[in-house]
């Protein structure tokens, strides 16, 4: 099917077109094209060292291809989930989620400000406005359902604490309260169990 067709009929998000890169003398990937579409389900399996971090790196804006294009519809939110652990091992659960960069976090804030500043009835209606349309009023109850389904459940343990997959489910349950469009997951399994994977 041509690809074009099918971007019309569904939602496009992402295009990557003739994508490369290179270290060195060791080519990761040539001329690789492909897109995604909303509620599309991709996997990148592959060996070890031939690139699959690398793209999605590329895909996630951290990283830049050598030559060819990645098209990102306006306006995507993208949350990405690493294989590197960048989580600040002084902070608790709930402070890590507190001080993740979540638009909710965001929009609490300046309603809090509005109530705080006693700010005229326009700019208080617009703080509460955004509440109600962010549904920012349940985030607490949001974060802690996310935290106890991933067995997280001691709010006040240090990340420095963690075993392995804590820190990888913590960092899964900062990117799920983001509510991306987009979510890139990189070897989202590893340290955790069986019952967690499922």
């Amino acid at each position: 099917m041509d690809y074009s067709l099918l971007c019309k009929k569904n939602l496009n998000y992402l295009s990557i077109e003739n994508v490369a890169k290179s270290y060195g003398e060791n080519v990761l990937f040539k001329d690789l094209s492909f897109g995604i579409n909303k509620d599309q389900k991709m996997a990148f399996i592959a060996k070890n060292g031939t690139g699959k971090t690398t793209l999605l790196n590329i895909i996630a804006g951290d990283d830049t291809p050598d030559s060819g294009n990645v098209t990102i519809r306006k306006g995507l939110k993208i949350a990405y989930l690493s294989q590197r652990d960048i989580l600040d091992e002084n902070l608790t659960i709930e402070q890590t989620i507190f001080n993740s960069d979540n638009e909710i976090l965001k929009i609490i804030e300046q309603y809090e400000n509005a109530l705080k500043d006693n700010l005229d009835g326009d700019a208080y209606q617009k703080a509460f406005d955004l509440m109600e349309q962010h549904h920012a009023w349940d985030f607490e109850t949001q974060y802690k359902q996310i935290l106890f389904k991933l067995k997280l459940d001691q709010l006040d343990k240090k990340v420095s604490s963690l075993s392995g997959g804590q820190k990888k489910r913590l960092s899964l349950a900062v990117i799920l309260l983001q509510k991306p469009d987009l979510y890139i997951l990189d070897e989202p399994t590893n340290h955790l169990d069986l019952e967690m994977i499922e």
